[in-house]
């Protein structure tokens, strides 16, 4: 269904896709996709597109992307010009509609700046700023996988700060 669309998914990370059509394959009823993993416009949502496109063929409905990293208002309403894209090329009715989360140790300033800039967010994970008093701050670390079975590993991305 996607070889007629090559212009629109180019190049993405074919591992990202296998974790995308696993996680999908365990919740096709809950597919809920983090997308910027490596690159969110090139890579995240063509991969979850086409799995949720392939999930519409089975007769599930794709919850939406969640992100975490980056230019929240710019990358959710560069998603949306994206799902409608889709919507229209693959004639599926309402894909453009595809939840859009935003998350990312968001707090009330952040959601007023998002709001002034312009967004196409549907809902925001806020987790820190719900469970943490900044009297006693939470530690923000991220864990990254170096070796696995004596084999290492690297994420490469786009993102210099990644």
């Amino acid at each position: 269904r996607l070889s007629s669309s090559k212009g629109v998914f180019g190049e993405t990370n074919q591992s990202e896709l296998a974790a995308f059509v696993s996680y999908a394959l365990a919740f096709p009823d809950n597919f809920l996709a983090l997308v910027d993993t490596y690159d969110v416009m090139r890579s995240g949502v063509p991969n979850f597109c086409a799995v949720a496109l392939a999930l519409s063929d089975m007769g599930y409905k794709a919850k939406g992307i969640r992100l975490d990293s980056g230019d929240l208002a710019y990358l959710s309403c560069e998603a949306r010009k994206f799902f409608h894209t889709v919507e229209k090329e693959f004639r599926v009715p309402g894909f453009g509609k595809t939840g859009i989360t935003a998350s990312n140790d968001l707090n009330e300033e952040t959601l007023d700046a998002l709001n002034k800039q312009g967004h196409e967010v549907d809902s925001f994970g806020i987790g820190t700023n719900l469970v943490t008093c900044f009297a006693q701050p939470a530690l923000g670390c991220v864990f990254k996988l170096v070796e696995i079975n004596n084999q290492p590993r690297i994420k490469l991305s786009e993102d210099i700060s990644k």
